[in-house]
């Protein structure tokens, strides 16, 4: 048994994802599953959910709701953080105010302006959160899933002696699109609608397909892949020649044509973080011609959630209760039940027996394979990146850590050095622009950045 809590759980969406791998673990029977948010109405209707999903899964775990942080963390064994302050309104500005400089964002969540001020909006929240496990829960594994993910990690790793991890689903989702691509495994379409959203959560990775990979959250590298033992990276390197993939995914098509080698995220994610796509429009529409918008699609699919959690609380319709592409459920369920598994997980590249990749700054935080276990994570050490890989990362992690040194001294200066390093943003802009942009952005914001100073 085990006690799990889930900071940000008025995310209901998100909770019943979590709770549908969670639950099909029998290994939790006797755990309890602690929820809290600061929104109470939200909490409520994410303990209604979980309840349900508990009863049909017939599995004898508790539901606990509370708004209170602390008390939610006591004696937790799995922290779980899935905050997203001040909703959708922040990410709206993160987008908005760019784009009147022509710094165009797919996503906004991860570099970018958007990136930058989402982790100063979600940093020091998620510190307060350690700097409660560290009197609450001390021994407890901190599971970040918050975005930007590699900064929030990095600076949770510098904050606090906290064992913690950042988990995202984009290495095996990205596996499990190649082997689409291949003819290894189903057809896997980018999540462009909410249906397509809802079915990739339950994809898996075909099993006679083997891969390692290696790099930073949102660009890791696929270094190696095999279907039975038989070689699969000259395949992947024709893939760009096959005119489906090109029309589905075009921008990674073109930077394995001139890097070598296939990365995460998806194709829309992937041109937030290079210099190379978004110089504007034409050239925009020109490489991804089918448009995401992830701020405008997380509304839709807030919308169509709603109506089958509805359905679902009405008795109408059943919840899905299996594994799916989310980490932590898995994690969690290795340690309880002493299977060995692994995931891919982001940590910090010094370990105590040198780096996971060489040839990546010591300080920064790497997406590497992590073996699970009773007795804990075991990340996998990598050796070297392919250089041009290697030196495409670097122009991403000198952001994140400026992005960490603002947040950790609430420095607005240093924020103000990430956004003009920053690949799209420097491509796009003067650096009188990105000085005007960035205040812009700073007074809108002002309610989420308490305490920051230039």
């Amino acid at each position: 048994m085990a006690q799990i809590t889930i900071i940000g759980a008025g995310s209901v969406m998100f909770t019943r994802q979590i709770c549908s791998a969670l639950l099909s673990y029998p290994a939790l029977a006797g755990s309890t599953i602690t929820l809290m948010d600061i929104q109470s109405e939200v909490l409520k209707r994410s303990g209604q959910v979980v309840a349900k999903m508990i009863e049909q899964a017939n599995l004898p775990v508790t539901v606990k709701m509370t708004t209170n942080q602390y008390d939610a963390l006591q004696g937790a064994d799995f922290v779980i953080n899935a905050i997203q302050v001040g909703g959708l309104e922040p990410w709206r500005l993160d987008i908005d105010i760019p784009a009147k400089y022509g710094v165009i964002q797919e996503v906004g969540d991860t570099m970018g302006p958007g990136g930058i001020f989402r982790a100063l909006r979600h940093i020091p929240p998620m510190l307060s959160i350690l700097k409660d496990m560290e009197q609450a829960c001390p021994n407890a594994i901190f599971i970040n899933y918050a975005n930007p993910l590699a900064p929030l990690t990095w600076a949770a790793k510098e904050f606090s002696q906290i064992t913690t991890v950042g988990l995202c689903y984009g290495v095996r989702y990205t596996v499990a699109q190649l082997a689409g691509y291949l003819g290894q495994g189903p057809w896997v379409d980018h999540p462009s609608t909410p249906e397509r959203w809802q079915k990739l959560m339950y994809h898996q990775v075909p099993e006679h397909i083997d891969y390692e990979f290696a790099g930073i959250n949102h660009m890791t590298w696929i270094t190696k892949m095999q279907s039975n033992g038989e070689d699969l990276m000259e395949a992947i390197r024709q893939i760009p020649n096959n005119p489906d993939v090109y029309l589905a995914d075009g921008v990674r098509c073109e930077m394995l044509k001139f890097f070598d080698y296939w990365c995460t995220e998806n194709h829309w994610h992937c041109s937030d973080y290079v210099p190379y796509f978004r110089k504007n429009e034409d050239m925009i529409n020109r490489f991804l011609p089918l448009r995401w918008n992830l701020l405008a699609l997380e509304e839709k699919v807030h919308a169509a959630g709603k109506a089958e959690i509805d359905a679902q609380l009405a008795g109408e319709q059943d919840f899905i209760i299996k594994p799916n592409m989310l980490n932590a459920p898995k994690l969690i369920n290795a340690m309880i039940s002493g299977e060995r598994v692994r995931i891919n997980g982001n940590v910090a590249n010094q370990q105590a027996d040198g780096l996971l990749i060489e040839n990546l700054p010591q300080n920064c935080v790497v997406e590497v394979p992590i073996w699970v276990d009773k007795t804990g994570l075991h990340p996998q050490t990598m050796g070297r990146l392919p250089t041009q890989c290697a030196s495409l990362i670097k122009t991403n992690t000198a952001v994140q850590e400026l992005i960490v040194e603002a947040a950790l001294n609430k420095d607005l200066n240093a924020a103000r050095y990430a956004l003009a390093l920053d690949p799209v943003t420097a491509t796009v802009c003067t650096l009188s622009e990105i000085d005007a942009m960035f205040e812009e952005m700073v007074k809108a914001q002002q309610v989420w950045l308490s305490g920051f100073k230039s």
